[in-house]
């Protein structure tokens, strides 16, 4: 359990997931489940990058948003999503014990969250065989802004997929359904 004074603000964090994966593992999907039968309360990274672009006059599509973080990444040392994403949401919510990140893109946004968050931090990488990827992101609205190839090939979605390396467990979504992925990633804190 991690105890942490943010000004007057006391928190007791229990759990702080961070997902990772490629585009069309199955994230958003693992994550509302969590969200809604888990208890979790989700950081959305991308959600702060809409809302932080929309100031700069971004209009949000996938390159964009990418980009975005690029830049506060190398402007913040990649700390911007424990700063600026999870800090505040954890001042709104003092009373939520149960976090999940939806998604870690870079090795160095994990190293910051476990240094900050220690034990309570779980790192879960999904994946799936890639026409299986191709076929659900084609799916997706999207798709029109950024064809699958120009997406897969963008740095931040390599560093994603290469953070399977450093997951403590990987899921492919393909091989397990949703309910399954989220009640093995509810087990990794013990009972």
């Amino acid at each position: 359990m991690s105890m942490r004074n943010r000004g007057n603000t006391r928190m007791v964090m229990e759990r702080m997931l961070l997902l990772s994966g490629a585009v069309g593992a199955g994230k958003t999907a693992v994550a509302t489940r969590l969200e809604t039968d888990g208890g979790f309360s989700r950081l959305s990274t991308s959600g702060y990058l809409r809302q932080y672009g929309a100031g700069l006059g971004a209009e949000g599509q996938r390159l964009q948003l990418q980009e975005l973080g690029d830049r506060l990444d190398l402007e913040t040392d990649y700390r911007w999503v424990v700063d600026n994403v999870a800090l505040p949401s954890f001042a709104l919510q003092p009373d939520a014990t149960y976090w999940l990140l939806d998604a870690a893109r870079k090795p160095k946004q994990v190293a910051h969250f476990r240094t900050a968050f220690g034990l309570t931090v779980r790192h879960v990488h999904l994946t799936a065989p890639e026409d299986v990827l191709r076929d659900r992101y084609t799916r997706r609205k999207e798709a029109v802004d950024t064809p699958y190839d120009e997406a897969i090939a963008h740095p931040n979605e390599v560093a994603a997929r290469g953070l399977i390396e450093r997951a403590d467990i990987v899921f492919d979504t393909n091989a397990l359904p949703t309910e399954e992925v989220v009640s093995r990633i509810q087990l990794m804190w013990g009972a």
